[in-house]
């Protein structure tokens, strides 16, 4: 399997031509590119045992490039420098849509449930970091 390399300006560019075309109906989009990604996360994550299973995900998140840190407390989620969120500084809204599909995408795999992510918190709307809150049931 072969990997590509995206710059956070070249990520930030294509959202910005999504948005350009679909406005805000651009954010479903990458949040589903999200829940394609999340889902191969969690697929390799699940190969280890249960109890290392949100550590490997983050091993994958930080290895990716996604996250610079990442903790995962119950059906909270703490990032610090969200790929997504480094080159969006002073957004007036949270802009982690891909990551809140991965992050979604992670608590299905692990709890075999459908489950909703909502991105609470985001750095690039001045925020402290990016805070996830998962809940169970569908609705994206």
């Amino acid at each position: 399997m072969r990997f590509i390399k995206l710059s956070q300006k070249e990520s930030k560019d294509i959202q910005e031509l999504y948005e350009s075309v679909m406005a805000a109906a651009s954010n479903g989009l990458f949040y589903r590119e999200g829940l394609i990604i999340g889902d191969e996360i969690a697929r390799i994550a699940s190969q280890e045992s249960e109890e290392d299973y949100f550590e490997s995900c983050n091993k994958l998140l930080k290895a990716k490039g996604w996250v610079e840190e990442i903790k995962f407390e119950d059906s909270v989620v703490n990032v610090t420098e969200s790929f997504e969120s480094l080159e969006a500084k002073g957004s007036d809204r949270p802009t982690c849509h891909m990551l809140r599909g991965i992050v979604n995408k992670i608590y299905e795999g692990y709890t075999h449930k459908r489950m909703h992510c909502e991105e609470a918190e985001c750095a690039s709307k001045g925020d402290e970091q990016c805070v996830f809150k998962v809940s169970e049931g569908g609705g994206d």
